[in-house]
């Protein structure tokens, strides 16, 4: 098992070091990803946080990092019987999808969707509120970039728990 978990960690690698895969992580304005990852402001003067255009990070782009991302650390844990990685996981995105953020809420929505092995009634019950806030606000001001962006997320995440759920 250890050579497939190898395996699998060479090709994510790979992977992710092409070009077409640093849009996924909100960089695709540069020709490596290094570039970015490893600019300091001491090395290079004309750099400073404000003097390049933010990416926005897609839920789509998201959704696909945290699947690969899950892939890489279910090989790993094949490895580490006492791993508790996924479980830790779940629970800090549980916790974030459930409290009122508009930075972190959706994303975490998305992840919660994502990584989840199980999911409760009462869950799902919560995601749909959340869905019903987010349209009761888009009703109020179509405008509301927040609020459509709740939604796509909740859309996300209820797609991805429900084949989890009983028939």
């Amino acid at each position: 098992s250890t050579e497939e978990t190898k395996q699998v960690l060479r090709l994510s690698l790979t992977e992710f070091s092409l070009p077409k895969f640093y849009l996924l992580f909100g960089i695709s304005k540069v020709k490596s990803a290094a570039v970015i990852a490893f600019r300091s402001s001491y090395r290079d003067r004309s750099f400073s946080p404000g003097s390049y255009e933010r990416e926005t990070f897609a839920l789509t782009s998201l959704e696909t990092v945290t699947e690969a991302l899950l892939e890489i650390m279910e090989a790993c844990m094949r490895d580490i019987p006492t791993c508790k990685w996924l479980d830790q996981w779940t629970e800090l995105a549980q916790k974030f999808a459930f409290q009122y953020n508009p930075s972190l809420q959706p994303r975490a929505l998305v992840v919660f969707g994502c990584i989840s092995k199980r999911v409760s009634h009462g869950q799902i019950k919560q995601i749909i509120r959340i869905l019903s806030k987010g349209l009761e606000s888009c009703l109020k001001g179509p405008d509301n970039y927040n609020s459509q962006v709740l939604i796509e997320a909740t859309v996300i995440a209820l797609t991805k728990l429900q084949p989890l759920l009983n028939k």
